[in-house]
């Protein structure tokens, strides 16, 4: 007989999981010219998006642990994409002039490879898609926060 697939919340998010490490691997190797990968490319347009900011507000908006943050942004330094500047005990990293000349060229590259990859789904399609996932990562935050 036939197996009737039942989409659980553990199915829908297991094939999440599966689209997100498809989308890192693709996404890797459009970093790979730049000597990029994908962690250090978020972390990279968190700054961009935030900076000056603190490693402990980029732990948080990334959602990932504070001492991968800090190995990122050392890994970065050693680029040449990021520096640290400290006040108090609080290190602040902003974009290098390097970075930000590069910036542009680089995200161009990875909004590529996301089109690409969602060229088959109609731009109404790849909104809803959007929505669903900000509101999936903003119950996280909230619930994190309080």
């Amino acid at each position: 007989g036939e197996i009737k697939m039942l989409y659980t919340q553990e199915d829908v998010l297991g094939q999440l999981s599966k689209v997100s490490r498809l989308v890192k691997r693709e996404v890797d190797a459009t970093l790979a010219p730049y000597s990029l990968h994908t962690g250090q490319w978020a972390l990279l347009k968190a700054v961009a998006l935030l900076q000056p900011v603190s490693q402990v507000q980029l732990a948080h908006y990334l959602i990932i642990e504070k001492p991968a943050v800090t190995k990122t942004v050392s890994r970065l330094e050693t680029l040449g994409f990021i520096t640290r500047t400290k006040e108090g005990r609080t290190h602040f990293v902003s974009l290098t002039p390097l970075a930000i000349e590069r910036f542009d060229q680089i995200d161009a590259a990875v909004q590529e490879t996301h089109q690409r990859l969602l060229a088959t789904f109609p731009l109404t399609d790849q909104q809803q898609l959007g929505e669903w996932m900000t509101h999936l990562l903003t119950l996280h935050r909230q619930e994190e926060s309080s």
